[in-house]
């Protein structure tokens, strides 16, 4: 029969209890028993990262998605002060790539279309957003009207 100290004793969380409580360990056991703390405490890090990036995708606030957020501030300080959403907005390449991962992720239709200068342009809410991909992929312009 086997005994609950012989359990608890025989596995990493033993080794772990016993190298901690016992005076007499020698410096390599005190040595390995730090490493695999910091191994556990490197896995459960990793694994709160994941926990929160998957909360924030499941759960969060579906417009914080990528710069959806930061465009969605420029078009709202434009609409307080116009008292109208913009017509048109000049948007870096990664912006275009965000609204349209938000679009998909929120089974929207989505609106693409080529523009008279061949840029692309695509409709989120009430604002056509026009690709401007020789600048930064991060870039939102001032919003406008025709």
């Amino acid at each position: 029969m086997i005994g609950r100290r012989e359990v608890v004793t025989g596995g990493l969380l033993g080794s772990l209890a016993a190298g901690a409580g016992t005076a007499a360990a020698s410096e390599t056991e005190i040595q390995e028993t730090q490493a695999l703390r910091d191994i556990l405490k490197g896995i459960d890090d990793k694994l709160e990262e994941i926990k929160t990036a998957l909360d924030q995708g499941l759960r969060g606030n579906s417009m914080t998605y990528g710069n959806v957020g930061q465009l969605r501030s420029t078009i709202e300080k434009y609409a307080r002060v116009t008292g109208k959403f913009p017509d048109y907005c000049d948007v870096g390449l990664g912006i275009f790539y965000d609204v349209y991962d938000w679009h998909v992720r929120q089974q929207q239709p989505i609106q693409v279309a080529r523009v008279a200068d061949q840029r692309l342009m695509i409709l989120f809410m009430f604002t056509q957003l026009l690709v401007r991909w020789e600048g930064d992929v991060n870039f939102i312009g001032v919003p406008f009207d025709r």
